[in-house]
């Protein structure tokens, strides 16, 4: 519950669900597909690996953890039928028969992609080379209804089922209207806790080079961290003084600087935000310098988890950690 601070008050604000807003479950859908990394921490990281197509009798949404374990969810806009665990508990019951190849097909389609499913797992959690083999993939299931916080029917029959050993559970959701701006409330399980995003920090950037090969030696020859065209938002998540780690997909952790600047920079003809950094590390020119913390390393290193299929490897890291990286990472430069 989100409440309103004044003269040592609280008030409590109205909260609305997704259908007060008019917004359709489908688009709920595409929320939480898109954005399970920011709302899952540590441990909980997620991979989406499908959602429910028009008019098929499927689940909203079904995603693997870093075991392979398959977690699927029902999402609900407003106040849900009473036949909703009920349903959530069919689709269950067919996708997790379902073998390896057949959850390959379907993420197949769904990332368009030629991936194999069990390589994108392992890159995605930074499983190095202890790649699940295809019988891993599946053993378990979680069923996970998100609904609205006032849906006080559904958590009590999510409550029942729970108590007869299903792994089931019921993650609530709120909108709230704030000085005309909409603001989402949601609460991950277990402890549903992030790095406060205003501290000092460290954050594992993406380098681009699926996209250009090249942008990483740019960014060192000129002493900054840089985001291109939609992804360049991320680049706001920086505040001066937050350490920088870059990743270099297929190498891992391969240089680190502090963040200099206030607020970001723009190259409009590159279509590009930037931040100047301090570099902490070599400024390397070329891929045969290159020395790395693979993400299997660092997972090792930090003894938690990451999501490393996204522009910021979620979750941050504390500046302890980051500090912890960034004296290993100079060990491997020697520096």
């Amino acid at each position: 519950m989100l409440f309103k601070y004044k003269d040592n008050t609280l008030e409590p604000l109205p909260y609305y669900d997704y259908k007060d807003l008019n917004g359709k479950e489908k688009d709920l859908e595409n929320l939480l597909a898109s954005n399970l990394n920011c709302i899952y921490a540590e441990a909980g990281q997620l991979m989406p690996i499908f959602q429910e197509r028009n008019r098929q009798e499927e689940p909203d949404l079904c995603a693997l953890d870093k075991d392979g374990n398959l977690v699927i969810f029902e999402l609900k806009r407003g106040i849900a039928q009473e036949n909703t665990t009920i349903q959530l508990m069919r689709y269950a019951q067919v996708y997790g028969q379902k073998k390896y190849t057949q959850l390959n097909h379907i993420f197949k389609k769904y990332a368009k992609t030629s991936e194999e499913l069990k390589y994108a797992h392992a890159e995605t959690f930074g499983l190095g080379n202890a790649i699940l083999n295809e019988a891993q993939f599946n053993k378990n299931q979680k069923l996970v209804i998100v609904g609205s916080s006032s849906d006080i029917q559904l958590m009590e029959a999510v409550d029942y089922w729970k108590s007869k050993h299903l792994d089931i559970d019921f993650l609530p959701y709120r909108f709230y209207k704030i000085g005309g701006d909409i603001y989402f409330d949601f609460f991950a399980k277990p402890y549903d806790f992030h790095i406060n995003p205003r501290d000092k920090k460290g954050i594992l950037f993406d380098t681009n080079r699926s996209h250009n090969k090249n942008s990483v030696w740019d960014m060192f020859s000129n002493s900054k961290i840089s985001a291109y065209g939609s992804a360049s938002r991320y680049i706001n998540s920086f505040n001066k003084g937050d350490y920088v780690l870059y990743y270099h997909k297929g190498f891992g952790v391969i240089g680190a600087g502090i963040i200099k600047t206030s607020s970001p920079k723009e190259n409009p003809g590159q279509n590009e935000l930037y931040h100047t950094v301090n570099l902490l590390t070599p400024a390397i020119n070329t891929e045969k310098d290159i020395r790395y913390i693979s993400a299997s390393e660092l997972c090792s290193l930090l003894d938690k988890n990451f999501y490393f299929a996204s522009t910021i490897k979620s979750p941050y890291l504390s500046p302890e950690e980051a500090e912890l990286v960034i004296k290993e990472l100079k060990g491997k430069y020697q520096v």
